[in-house]
């Protein structure tokens, strides 16, 4: 294969559109957020919204593995949701090398004036597409994922 099929092929790699997308997306929920004058990045939403749901309260570990960070980056996010008393940590009971991550009052409070946000994220890059199509997208990228982990 030639450098410019090669430049052809990584060019329309699905990774190349699925990075723009999730790029997209965040920028979208930055500028809405800041719009809004809601003092939290992407990913300290993606943090917060684990925590919204029924998993207050789960093990450090638990949260970087269930928002896909490392245990550094997400040590980082945690503490900067700590400083703006969105969260507290304590020791976790069961095993005291480890941490559990609590939302305080603020931080559950919170989620009235955020979830609307990113739903309106969420409802202007789903405008105009099919549901079906979305959900294909939905299973694609789930595949893609587990052959990736394989």
């Amino acid at each position: 294969m030639s450098e410019p099929e090669i430049a052809d092929v990584l060019r329309f790699a699905v990774s190349r559109h699925i990075t723009r997308a999730h790029t997209a997306f965040r920028l979208k929920l930055l500028s809405v957020f800041m719009e809004k004058g809601v003092d939290l990045t992407p990913d300290m939403y993606f943090i917060l919204r684990h925590l919204w749901g029924e998993q207050d309260g789960c093990r450090q570990q638990e949260l970087a593995d269930k928002t896909d960070k490392d245990k550094a980056s997400l040590t980082k996010l945690v503490d900067n949701l700590e400083k703006r008393g969105l969260v507290r940590r304590s020791m976790d009971d069961e095993d005291r090398r480890g941490k559990r991550v609590w939302l305080t009052t603020h931080g559950h409070q919170l989620k009235e004036t955020v979830y609307p946000l990113a739903l309106s994220v969420v409802a202007m890059a789903e405008d105009g597409v099919n549901q079906d199509d979305i959900l294909k997208v939905k299973e694609t990228l789930e595949a893609l994922c587990r052959n990736l982990k394989r």
